[in-house]
This record gives C-alpha cells, sequence and structure tokens, in this order.
C-alpha cells in the first residue's frame, strides 16, 4: 500500500531504545543511516509490506493538538527534511520516557522520510516511525569455491512489523492522517498508540462502519441471549441479516437498518440504545447514517461468521434462509435438536 513508481526514501535515522522499567537508556545516532541499493530497497519492504489495515489514524490531545510531542516533531521533519536527525533524537528519547509500562521490549527505532507515497491518488511525503522488537535467526551460506560454511545471523523479517506509523503531509490541522501498525500482545498495546503517538481513529465511513458493524454484534450476541434468551440459530439468523443489509447497501441509515434487521419497533428501539451506549463507552462518534465501506465490510465479517456449534459433534454454518432453522427439545432422548429446511441437497 501506498508505494508509487516514484517513491523514494529519502532518508532514515536508528537508535537502539532499551527498556525504561530497568533503566537501561538509549543508544542514539548523530547520522543518517548509510546503505547500499540492496538493503534500501529491503527496508523499503520493510517499511510498507505490513500496512494493510485500512483504518484511518490522527494526532489528538485533550488540550490541543500543539501539545502532542511527537506530532511536533513530525511536523517540523515535514518542514524541514534536514531536521530528520534533530528531531529523530527527540522522538527517540521521548518512546523510551513512554515506555513505563512492563513487559515492553527493547528494540531498534527507526523514522525515516518518504518522498511521493500515494493516499487515494493524492501524492504526498510521509515520515515512517518503526520500533523493531523481535528478531528471527537466519542461516547464511558461504562458499567461495575453496571451502563453505554456515553462520548463523541475527535480524528482522522484511515481512513482519512490530509496532510503526506511517503519517502523511494531510490534514495537518486535524492531526495528520498516518496509518498504524501495532502487533504486540494487548497487555502492552496501548503504549505505542496511546502514549507515545497519541493517536486515535479518525471519524470517517471506515470507522463508522467497523464501528456499528461491532455494536450489532456485541448487541446479539451479549445482550439479546441474557435479555431475550436468543437461541444460537436466531442470532446467527440476524448476523445474516446484518452482513446482508452492508454487502447490499451503499449506505448505512441507523432507522431503515433497525427497521429491516431488527424487525419490531421495540427491538429496534432496544438496538438503538444499546448502539448509543456503546459508541459513548468506546469514545467512537456517533453518526445515524455514512457511506457504507466495503473494505470494513470484509474485514468484519470475518468476526460475524454465523456457526451454531453443536456439542463436539456438528458444527452449522448459517448463509441465509431466515425462518428456515428452528429449535426444539426430544423429550425421549433428553436433548435439544434444530430442524432445517432446504429443498435441494448438494
Amino acid at each position: 500500500m501506498f508505494l508509487t513508481e516514484i517513491t523514494q526514501l529519502k532518508a532514515a535515522c536508528l537508535h537502539h531504545i532499551g527498556r525504561k522499567v530497568v533503566e537501561e537508556g538509549v543508544v542514539l545516532s548523530n547520522d543518517v543511516l548509510q546503505f547500499d541499493d540492496i538493503s534500501k530497497r529491503n527496508l523499503m519492504t520493510y517499511c510498507f509490506s505490513s500496512f494493510k489495515n485500512e483504518e484511518k489514524y490522527s494526532f489528538t490531545n485533550e488540550v490541543g493538538l500543539e501539545f502532542n510531542e511527537t506530532m511536533a516533531c513530525v511536523k517540523k521533519i515535514f518542514t524541514d527534511a534536514t531536521s530528520l536527525v534533530e528531531q529523530s533524537i527527540i522522538l527517540a528519547k521521548l518512546l523510551y520516557e513512554r515506555s513505563e509500562r512492563p513487559g515492553i521490549k527493547r528494540g531498534v527505532f527507526i523514522v525515516a522520510y518518504f518522498a511521493d507515497c500515494d493516499v487515494e491518488g493524492y501524492i504526498t511525503d510521509a515520515i515512517g516511525l518503526y520500533k523493531c522488537e523481535n528478531t528471527t535467526s537466519i542461516l547464511s551460506m558461504i562458499c567461495d569455491g575453496k571451502k563453505s560454511g554456515i553462520t548463523t545471523l541475527q535480524g528482522f523479517d522484511l515481512r513482519h512489523v512490530d509496532k510503526a506509523a506511517l503519517i502523511f503531509n494531510i490534514d495537518e490541522e486535524i492531526g495528520y492522517q498516518m496509518s498504524v501498525i501495532d502487533n504486540t500482545n494487548k497487555s502492552e498495546a496501548k503504549y505505542w498508540v496511546e502514549d507515545f503517538l497519541q493517536a486515535k481513529p479518525r471519524s470517517d465511513e471506515y470507522q463508522h462502519t467497523r464501528a456499528i458493524l461491532s455494536a450489532t454484534k456485541s448487541f446479539i450476541t451479549k445482550q439479546l441471549p441474557n435479555d431475550r434468551g436468543v437461541t444460537k440459530g436466531e442470532q446467527a439468523e440476524l448476523m445474516d441479516k446484518t452482513l446482508r443489509y452492508f454487502q447490499e447497501n451503499a449506505s448505512f441509515k441507523m432507522e431503515d437498518f433497525s427497521s429491516r434487521v431488527m424487525g419490531d419497533e421495540q427491538l429496534s428501539a432496544e438496538f438503538s440504545q444499546y448502539v448509543e451506549s456503546y459508541i459513548a463507552k468506546n469514545n467512537l462518534d456517533s453518526v445515524d447514517s455514512f457511506d457504507i465501506s466495503s473494505s470494513a465490510v470484509k474485514k468484519s465479517s470475518r468476526s460475524m461468521k454465523s456457526v451454531i456449534k453443536l456439542d463436539k459433534n456438528f458444527h452449522i454454518y448459517v448463509h441465509g434462509g431466515e425462518g428456515l432453522i428452528k429449535r426444539g427439545y426430544d423429550e425421549a432422548t433428553g436433548m435439544d435438536y434444530y430442524q432445517l429446511y432446504f429443498k435441494n441437497e448438494e
């Protein structure tokens, strides 16, 4: 993503970040990285290959954007590219100070400046921030015609990034536009996005689509079974109707969705109230109508598969067919059962 035929890595700086919890400190570099053409191409692969999530973020701060120290450094680099080394040192020290949570690993911190990146057809510069923590072992084979040997080297996987932020020189007034990667476990995750970047998802159709789908799934699988005793089969039907609505419509309207998916007025009212509470609890923007993001639907659909698991014997995958699955109880065996209605067997 974001690469074009003319995208260039203009310069990059590298620093070593120790563990703040045991006061390991930082090892700073006072110059830009030097690399040959092959290493440069490999670094470009590392910097861009893992960005597949279309969710966009922006810098934020409760008091004001001018108080976001990471954004301030990024802004200075965009304004004057020759300040890359100076600002990368400030960023490295800031990252170290913000790495106080237990379990955070030491690693390499890279700040890179790119020119001519493609953001939805708009060509602009970008700054990449990368924290590389997990090394891998590789075997280096040596054969010069007289002797051969094998050496084990430690390095970083070109296709796996631990933590990253790619910040584009777009929308400075609202905290720029950025893509974020955080592949660490959840107990550590907040320090990269919330503590260091101080970033949050942007309010756009992707975020709105993901939020409503997530809220709907929570309502169907958690709220309805508790309040109304909804069965797994009924949950599966509602999940399927939800996905079909988002797949078949270009825009979302809360009243229309509630009416078509939830059905009766009382359930629709309960759903609307639940969504409002969910949005507030998760600090998201409340929107009653928006254009549906097909990429967000595709990503969310993976976690909304309608599967009924029966003991360890059967899995029923529900792809539609409202009213064609019913649950009952057999007194002779003392077991529950499902009835499935169909016309053709394939």
